[in-house]
């Protein structure tokens, strides 16, 4: 009985070990590998530039719309999952801006706090490692949850720029009227969110299209080249970052947005009843780290751009540690 007992412990643990590998290793390394790159010279600024526009502009929107186009939508699920991560969001960016004021840092610094604790990089690591663990933990149902945490990104996205937009504004030293219109055209402006509201209308109204057609095989080519160049970039960006200023409050920052936030979503997900890999879902969203694109909108409000970088880069190293630890306690247990 020992023996069977030790062999189906070590069975679970192999297949722990494997999940959390084949998840978790191609998207950091992919990080590393870019993060090399750019401190060999390999990849130049121009290039990591040119990566990241690419991503954001054809190789994501490409991928969203061919999903959400083809995906089967069940609204009740992808209405849950998106509460949940919401809760978790505004969770975390209230714990950051009361921590910032606990700290008395400067006007700026507070507005920065929220999106550096509340922002996640949801599309270039989150949406990788999802689309890996779903499909080994739940494979009979790993579609209809993708489809559901694709569905729920363009909200989330909506919400991330108005009140993110909105603290910055209101705390920045600096801000003109330009500046308050650009940023308002980017919301209604944004490739993201124009990709999925097409894939939604053609979802709906548009014509019986099959996957395989020439149209849809272009996007689908394009869109699975958006998760390489994207975490390129993102390797890229962070090696040239370093960490600034108060080290403390980038040490808190980081670790309400990669640990906190998981831990109030899980909290959400049982007040919404998601099984097992829905919640699963929620938490490897809440633990993704402070959003690159953070980094562009504080420099551009001039709302303390370096407390951000700092926190994108020490929420990077966390969540590699926190994504572990949750598939590691969480795959089929919950």
């Amino acid at each position: 009985m020992a023996v069977i007992k030790a062999k189906s412990g070590r069975r679970l643990m192999q297949e722990l070990f494997s999940i959390v590998f084949n998840s978790i290793f191609p998207v950091f390394f992919i990080i590393g590998l870019g993060f090399y790159l750019f401190k060999t010279g390999f990849i130049g600024k121009e290039l990591q530039q040119g990566l990241n526009k690419l991503a954001y502009w054809f190789g994501l929107p490409a991928f969203l719309f061919y999903k959400i186009c083809f995906a089967k939508l069940e609204g009740q699920t992808a209405g849950k999952l998106l509460v949940c991560i919401v809760c978790g969001t505004l969770v975390c960016m209230a714990l950051g801006y009361i921590a910032a004021r606990l700290f008395k840092a400067p006007k700026a610094s507070a507005g920065a706090s929220v999106q550096a604790s509340g922002r996640g990089n949801l599309a270039f690591i989150a949406l990788p490692i999802i689309f890996v663990v779903v499909k080994q933990v739940d494979p009979e149902r790993s579609e209809v949850i993708i489809d559901s945490v694709i569905l729920s990104l363009t909200p989330l996205i909506i919400l991330y720029n108005l009140i993110c937009v909105s603290f910055l504004v209101s705390h920045s030293s600096r801000v003109s009227e330009n500046v308050k219109k650009d940023i308002i055209k980017e919301i209604f402006t944004n490739p993201l969110i124009l990709a999925c509201a097409l894939g939604l209308a053609f979802n709906f109204y548009g014509p019986s299209v099959s996957p395989e057609s020439a149209m849809f095989r272009v996007c689908n080519t394009i869109g699975q080249s958006a998760f390489p160049m994207a975490l390129l970039g993102v390797g890229s960006q962070l090696a040239q970052i370093s960490i600034k200023g108060h080290v403390k409050w980038v040490a808190a920052f980081a670790a309400i947005k990669t640990i906190v936030g998981p831990i109030a979503g899980y909290v959400a997900s049982r007040f919404m009843n998601l099984d097992g890999t829905e919640t699963l879902a929620v938490m490897v969203l809440l633990s993704s780290p402070t959003a690159v694109a953070a980094y562009v909108l504080a420099d551009q409000l001039q709302c303390d751009p370096d407390l951000t970088a700092s926190t994108i880069m020490l929420s990077t190293i966390f969540s590699f540690f926190t994504f572990s630890a949750i598939l590691i306690l969480f795959s089929g247990v919950i």
